[in-house]
């Protein structure tokens, strides 16, 4: 399952970059927290779930001194993505800035986060950490909510794109396989509302120099990118409401 990587351990996946997601043998459906280590500044993206929060946290103070986190981006109010940071809030006895977008700032609440947010979209879509490194956000309404939101690191040329470019598959590896756009169907085609949606959120990733896209599900996409936003442009998708019917 994906090579020789130890996936109880930690993974970087560039410089300064890890991902400090889990496996499970008998589950199609993963999460995978990332982090970025800019120095005067960490920021953890989408840290996961109660269920898997001492796994996620075991590899996060593998990495950093957890109390160095002081970002936190969210995509989107999904309880598999976020409702680990308030036990992360618990257990560090601190709050963060949380990067969202206002939508998001509505729900994220109902789960006892105590931290402050940084609405992107009242932000011009962006964040200039202390180094310089500017963290860009890209809108993609109702991929699949309303405020969802991306976000793209300019130095490292990453997407992390949330549900978007998620997969499906028992068979799973942390890198795309050659079989990765079966699994990207498999999420997209009952998850993603309609095709129309897909191609107008894809189109606005065709300006963007993305080296490397890394999903909140699924596998990471790290070669041939243009290959993935070409497929989700063009899938069929939102069929599922035609169940029952």
């Amino acid at each position: 399952m994906g090579g020789n990587l130890d996936y109880s351990r930690a993974v970087e996946i560039d410089e300064g970059i890890y991902w400090l997601g889990w496996t499970e043998e008998n589950s199609a459906f993963r999460s995978n927290p990332y982090l970025i280590d800019d120095g005067e500044d960490v920021v953890l993206l989408e840290p996961g779930s109660v269920p898997h929060f001492e796994i996620f946290y075991r590899k996060l103070e593998s990495v950093v001194e957890p109390e160095r986190v002081n970002y936190i981006f969210v995509s989107h109010q999904d309880p598999d993505l976020c409702t680990g940071i308030p036990l992360l809030e618990e257990r560090l006895n601190k709050t963060f800035t949380i990067l969202t977008h206002t939508r998001t700032t509505f729900l994220l609440p109902f789960y006892g986060i105590k931290s402050e947010y940084y609405a992107v979209d009242m932000h011009d879509w962006k964040l200039v950490l202390r180094s310089g490194r500017e963290l860009k956000f890209i809108f993609m309404p109702y991929c699949h909510f309303p405020g969802m939101t991306v976000m793209y690191d300019t130095k490292s040329r990453i997407l992390f794109s949330g549900d978007l470019f998620g997969g499906l598959s028992y068979n799973w590896s942390l890198y795309a396989d050659e079989w990765y756009i079966e699994a990207m169907k498999a999420f997209h085609e009952h998850y993603m509302p309609s095709r129309e949606i897909l191609r107008h959120n894809m189109a606005k990733l065709e300006k963007l120099d993305i080296r490397m896209i890394a999903p909140q599900h699924g596998s990471i996409i790290r070669e041939d990118v243009q290959k993935y936003i070409e497929a989700l442009k063009n899938l069929e998708c939102g069929e599922y409401m035609l169940v029952g019917d």
